[in-house]
């Protein structure tokens, strides 16, 4: 069994740019949907898992003023 520390301590940096491919999961989803939200500018997610869990959350981030939208097909911004 693979052991991960606690925390782990990234520096801060000015800007990330990149694409990750991450299978449909509903934890990795709501996940990706949080740093979305928590993120400056607009962020597209490609390929969210459609579950009632990521809804649920998608509508929690609603009521919060979070603005997103479902493009045509499985892309969604937040």
């Amino acid at each position: 069994m693979t052991t991960y520390p606690e925390h782990l301590d990234l520096p801060t940096v000015a800007r990330v740019k990149g694409t990750v491919k991450l299978p449909g999961s509903k934890s990795i989803s709501n996940r990706t949907l949080l740093l979305a939200a928590l993120a400056e500018g607009t962020t597209e997610i490609v390929d969210l898992l459609d579950s009632d869990d990521t809804r649920v959350m998608l509508a929690a981030l609603r009521s919060l003023g979070i603005e997103w939208s479902e493009a045509t097909g499985p892309s969604t911004s937040a």
